[in-house]
């Protein structure tokens, strides 16, 4: 089985199970015919490297479009001790991202941290 379907499926477990409402989608493009449909996150957590469109393409296309930049926005990323990660997440627009592997208590606090500072609700 596919390492990042794994953790997606983690990820989303722990969310549901601290009250999270969570829709999964398979790639950039699906994210934003999602958006397109009118559909509003309290906060995306999108992963880097994802088919079709990276997480990347698809920050910069979420964050550029005045209806959906305000949603909060994580990369979720293998690459957190990369040198210039920090840089891609500024260029892309994105609110910060959580490296991969992760804490569950440190991701649950970030996820806590930006929808609170959106005042969005979950």
């Amino acid at each position: 089985m596919d390492d990042e379907k794994v953790t997606g499926r983690l990820v989303k477990k722990l969310l549901e199970r601290h009250g999270y409402r969570v829709r999964v989608v398979n790639s950039g493009d699906e994210a934003l015919e999602l958006l397109a449909s009118g559909y509003r996150p309290d906060l995306i957590l999108m992963d880097v490297f994802m088919p079709e469109m990276s997480g990347i393409e698809a920050s910069k296309r979420i964050k550029s479009d005045p209806s959906t930049t305000r949603i909060p926005l994580l990369l979720f990323t293998v690459l957190g001790l990369v040198p210039g990660i920090r840089h891609i997440v500024r260029e892309t627009g994105a609110d910060g991202f959580i490296a991969k592997p992760f804490e569950k208590d440190a991701l649950l606090e970030r996820i806590r941290e930006h929808i609170a500072a959106a005042g969005t609700t979950s």
